[in-house]
């Protein structure tokens, strides 16, 4: 598993520059944005779209509230391992010029 996680790493650039972070913060955030249309989408969809056209029931529950409900929690936890493993990367929001100068006025001081 750890051969998995390093050619990840390797495959998505952390950002250095201020501009980059922010790009990545927009990427991050429109994919997730995307997943909670999906989910929504998928919710909404289900729900409504199976109780008109069926009555069929599991264990006493209707066909849409199966569908639609514990099948949108297995869509978002699906999208959620998806945009871990290929869109969000792990770096710091502090600049690196800001936080040396940080320290070297802690230094001064």
């Amino acid at each position: 598993m750890g051969v998995f996680y390093e050619r990840r790493y390797q495959k998505l650039k952390k950002p250095v520059t201020r501009e980059e972070k922010e790009t990545q913060i927009r990427k991050e955030a429109k994919a997730t944005l995307i997943l909670f249309f999906i989910c929504v989408i998928w919710h909404v969809g289900f729900g409504f779209g199976l109780s008109a056209i069926s009555d069929l029931r599991i264990a006493g529950l209707p066909l849409w509230w199966i569908v639609s409900t514990p099948g949108v929690l297995v869509v978002a936890v699906i999208g959620v391992v998806i945009l871990l493993t290929k869109v969000f990367v792990n770096f710091n929001l502090n600049d690196e010029e800001e936080s040396i100068s940080r320290e070297v006025s802690c230094d001064e001081q």
